[in-house]
């Protein structure tokens, strides 16, 4: 049962760098009839959209396209449409864990050979691809979306002036709460304001259940925390120049030694993510709280807490200082082509059909709960619905109030994942009481310059 839970958990989370095996073999799809999509509802990309939904027949290619189980069977979702549309055009899913993604795409680039026409990449890793050169400049093709995707997705698309990645879904940060614990601790979630309300409901909610209000690994870290709080203030790694500045926001060392009180005062569990200790604590009310991007509801309906419905509930982060944003992100993902496609029409029209269309995003939302970028569906009556699992709560409504205020931050860059390496073992050592948070971030701060050559 435990490889089976991790394996699920694999193919749904299309937001991590995880793998449950080796390169599955390539899946093609041809034409076949399928719900024609609606138009969209905005002037610039509603007419776009509607162009590329009356498709065209005699646009003919075999797409290659890369991706990892969950993302391509999203996009699966819209293929009968897609397919109704550009009847000739043909498509060949490769499915591999996001790693072998990469991997493969960074030995096609270096080689010169070898790369899809398309590939899925996270929002994490778009940049990094983007400066290492071999993706397609859509800059025209994305121009009449840049008005109605979320603002803060073109951050790692972009570079120079140009665009290289067509947002798809998003990663808006909320507070998850155990309704059933928030009741037999006395504390109703709508006083937590801020992040010192928080804490203080954790002090209460332990002397009054027992419960940590947290997980949080020690050993283990992963600093996704720490990057959602920050991102929250509107920091990140670097800033709009490109200077790190961990050691130099003090935002930064209050929002760590925040962190620092939970464990501490033992009101945060010591489980590394996804493990089966961390998983069984959602399920069984071992913990009070989850601080986590919109994704993390589908893991707890799908394999996480399945049985758990009613138990939780959602409501917006707290602030840090009155006035702050109550928003923040973690994860998402793009849609890139690369330079060496020679049917880039029918890529784009591929990318368009699946991103750009209104009908499109609402389906792989409705069927597989991937958040949209398309803030023109979110008009849609859908997202008002109540959601039974969340006692009720319009949860889909609230992470599109969410999304519309997560502020630019420097944290997705083309160094990400080295700086997130260096940072994670330096909040290890902090979290371990082997050094002060001033120190992990100074540290972290002076390795990650002499690594990347950033001032």
């Amino acid at each position: 049962m435990t490889a089976l839970r991790r394996c699920i958990a694999i193919a749904f989370t299309a937001l991590f760098l995880v793998s449950c095996g080796g390169t599955v073999p390539v899946e093609s799809v041809g034409s076949s009839p399928g719900a024609t999509a609606s138009p969209g509802s905005t002037a610039s990309a509603g007419a776009a959209s509607a162009g590329v939904e009356s498709g065209d027949p005699d646009l003919t290619a075999n797409l290659t396209i890369w991706g990892w189980e969950a993302a391509i069977n999203t996009l699966k979702e819209v293929d009968p449409a897609f397919n109704e549309a550009y009847p000739n055009v043909s498509v060949e899913y490769v499915v591999q864990p996001p790693a072998d993604t990469y991997r493969n795409i960074q030995l096609a680039l270096a080689a010169g050979s070898g790369a899809p026409d398309i590939s899925v990449i996270e929002d994490s890793h778009l940049a990094q691809f983007v400066e290492l050169g071999g993706l397609a400049d859509i800059t025209e093709q994305v121009a009449p979306y840049r008005s109605v995707m979320n603002g803060y997705k073109w951050d790692t698309a972009d570079s120079e002036g140009r665009t290289y990645g067509m947002p798809w879904d998003s990663g808006p940060v909320a507070l998850y709460y155990r309704r059933d614990v928030f009741e037999e601790a006395g504390v109703d979630p709508a006083s937590i304001e801020t992040w010192d309300d928080y804490y203080e409901a954790a002090t209460t909610i332990m002397a009054e259940t027992g419960v940590p209000m947290l997980q949080n690994s020690k050993a283990r870290n992963s600093g996704r925390l720490l990057e959602m709080l920050i991102w929250q203030r509107g920091l990140g790694y670097v800033d709009d120049e490109g200077a790190v500045i961990l050691d130099e926001a003090p935002e930064i060392r209050e929002t760590l030694e925040y962190l620092g009180r939970f464990w501490e005062e033992d009101l945060a569990l010591d489980n590394e993510e996804w493990t089966d200790p961390w998983y069984a604590a959602f399920a069984d009310g071992d913990v009070a709280t989850q601080i986590a991007a919109v994704w993390m509801g589908t893991f707890f309906k799908s394999f996480i807490a399945p049985d758990a419905g009613g138990d939780w509930g959602v409501v917006r982060l707290p602030v840090w200082e009155e006035g702050d944003a109550q928003a923040s992100n973690d994860g998402g993902s793009q849609l890139a082509m690369f330079e060496e496609s020679e049917q880039k029409e029918a890529a784009w029209a591929y990318i368009e059909f699946h991103l750009g269309v209104e009908e499109s995003q609402l389906t792989m939302y409705r069927e597989l709960d991937i958040f949209p970028s398309l803030e023109t569906t979110y008009d849609d009556p859908f997202f008002d619905e109540p959601d039974p699992y969340f006692g009720g709560d319009t949860a889909r409504a609230l992470f599109a109030e969410v999304v519309a205020e997560i502020p630019s931050a420097g944290m997705y860059t083309a160094d990400y994942q080295e700086m997130n390496g260096i940072l994670m073992t330096e909040i290890q050592k902090y979290a371990m009481g082997e050094q002060s948070a001033e120190e992990a971030l100074g540290t972290a701060a002076s390795t990650i310059r002499e690594s990347t050559q950033r001032p």
